[in-house]
């Protein structure tokens, strides 16, 4: 049995001004447009997820709505506290946690954490992932409490916006 996990770092956001706090801030419409984006090229490339949590962060909750509204995906966006700013080994744990009737699931979260779990997940290492970058990684496990980071699984496909193909 295969299970799938799309890591996705959220999409270009706006600095703001001095008083806007990291959490609150919004895409750029560069960021919004590349969000609308690769949720098409999703939808065209059947990168279709069961599930979709998300940082609760401005910028990454809106990422994970313009993708999902690309996909057509109907299922909520679960929205989590934890996944700001979180570590590898808390997105690791939101997956291992996930139930095992999901056979693909989609994370949407921040750096230093997302480049760091796809080098802890796959065999591709990264210097950083980019904004609105995702790495779809496949694992020969029945149950997501099964994926350790200690035998990588295969990269399935990924994207970025300034990727030539």
């Amino acid at each position: 049995m295969t299970k799938r996990l799309s890591i996705l770092r959220h999409a270009k956001s706006d600095w703001g001004t001095s008083d806007t706090h990291d959490h609150d801030r919004i895409l750029t419409q560069r960021g919004s447009d590349n969000a609308a984006k690769l949720g098409l090229l999703m939808q065209e490339q059947r990168i279709l997820p069961d599930q979709i949590i998300s940082s609760d962060a401005t910028r990454a909750a809106e990422t994970a709505r313009l993708v999902s509204k690309g996909l057509n995906y109907s299922g909520k966006i679960e929205l989590r506290r934890e996944l700001y700013l979180a570590s590898a080994a808390t997105l690791l744990n939101a997956t291992t946690a996930c139930h095992d009737s999901i056979k693909h699931l989609m994370l949407v979260a921040h750096n230093p954490g997302m480049t760091e779990f796809v080098n802890q997940l796959s065999n591709i290492k990264l210097d950083n992932l980019p904004t609105c970058g995702i790495f779809c990684i496949d694992f020969e496990v029945a149950a997501w409490s099964e994926i350790s980071g200690t035998l990588p699984g295969q990269v399935h496909w990924y994207h970025y916006p300034k990727l030539k193909r």
